[in-house]
């Protein structure tokens, strides 16, 4: 029973430290935008700006930096963008509509016409035209199909002239077939809706660096070395005690709902004005106070939270133990490390598994409790 009370001692730990964790890293995606930072990468990949053949990886970085910088000109992208502070906030979603909008901007503005382009047009000829040289990037002929079409069904487009192979200039193409319009913007939907499952990906694996990089911080913030909390939940049993009573009240109250920050608001919002994105990080800071205030500062201090005791004091205690100190600090960094990497599972893992094991250990005291129950009511009578 001591080894299953120590168990829910510290997934209880790392859970308060993976709530805070969360909470920071949720306040510092949205200062640095990092949904919009992704969506950027996204329309990127979707129209190979960076995947040029023939070009070094430099020149490719150079060229998709420069992409970037276009569509966040654009109409769309400056409509849905906003300010916090000082700081410019994009747009964290948009739509496969307005995606095609930003693209046929890009491809209205894009003056870089080569004289000789080899076009492909919907009959699959070879013909010479004045074409946005954007599509001369996209090598999967049928986004780079689907993309011709929708540029020239926009009418908002620049007039160009199409010569033939002759040299002879003709009035530029005009797309008005609603139903090829509409599978164009089909097709290139689908191929949008791929690249952003691709991108959750990409945002995912970017939260969880940076829990890993904010769960070191706190772990040195706090002194939250996992070795040293485990010692310490072993020597301290009252204080151990009052640590479950405050998991199963945690449990009990379900107050992970409260905490929680992490819902997923990339698809309900393209954009936040300014007192939107203030009041976002005054809800979060709310929610860093409550769990410094009513959480973490709760935790019985001798069970291994706060620096009481300093570095150099605790490799002589060690060193008084018999244990040399290169020893010491390289357990305590390691320590570290484990406590990082258990907060960047995140709150609702440990939320979870908190769960089972205190139903486990539910199971295993109800018979003894009923036995003693029993036993007072035999004394009583």
């Amino acid at each position: 029973m001591e080894t299953l009370e120590i168990i829910i001692g510290l997934i209880f730990i790392y859970l308060l430290l993976s709530l805070l964790a969360t909470t920071v890293q949720e306040l510092y995606a949205s200062v640095i935008s990092l949904r919009g930072k992704v969506l950027l990468k996204a329309i990127a990949k979707l129209l190979e700006v960076d995947t040029v053949e023939g070009v070094d990886q430099i020149a490719n970085s150079k060229q998709a930096k420069a992409f970037k910088e276009k569509i966040k000109q654009s109409k769309v992208f400056q409509k849905y963008s906003s300010k916090f502070l000082w700081i410019k906030q994009l747009p964290s979603y948009l739509s496969s509509e307005q995606i095609t909008a930003v693209i046929q901007d890009l491809m209205g503005k894009d003056a870089q016409i080569p004289d000789s382009f080899q076009d492909r047009s919907l009959s699959g000829e070879q013909t010479i035209t004045e074409t946005p040289l954007m599509l001369s990037q996209i090598r999967q002929d049928d986004l780079h199909k689907q993309l011709s079409i929708l540029f020239k069904s926009d009418a908002n487009r620049p007039v160009t002239l199409t010569r033939s192979a002759s040299g002879e200039a003709t009035p530029p193409e005009i797309i008005e077939d609603k139903n090829v319009i509409a599978e164009a913007k089909a097709g290139f939907k689908k191929h949008y809706d791929e690249i952003m499952n691709r991108a959750t990906g990409w945002y995912k694996r970017a939260v969880q660096w940076n829990l890993i990089v904010f769960g070191l911080i706190i772990a040195l913030a706090f002194d939250a070395d996992t070795f040293k909390i485990y010692s310490n939940l072993t020597k301290n049993p009252n204080d151990r005690q009052q640590l479950i009573e405050l998991a199963t009240n945690f449990t009990d109250e379900n107050r992970i709902e409260i905490y929680t920050t992490s819902k997923d608001t990339s698809q309900e919002n393209t954009g936040q004005n300014d007192s939107a994105a203030v009041q976002r990080a005054s809800e979060l800071r709310a929610l860093l106070d409550s769990i410094l205030v009513n959480e973490i500062q709760n935790v019985p201090s001798p069970l291994g939270l706060g620096w009481e005791i300093s570095l150099s004091q605790q490799a002589d205690n060690a060193k008084a133990e018999g244990q040399k100190a290169w020893r010491f600090y390289i357990i305590k960094i390691f320590g570290w490390l484990v406590t990082a990497l258990a907060v960047s599972l995140g709150a609702p893992f440990w939320f979870d598994l908190l769960q089972k094991v205190i139903n486990i250990r539910n199971a295993g005291v109800r018979p003894q409790d009923a036995e003693k129950k029993q036993q007072a009511t035999n004394q009583s009578n």
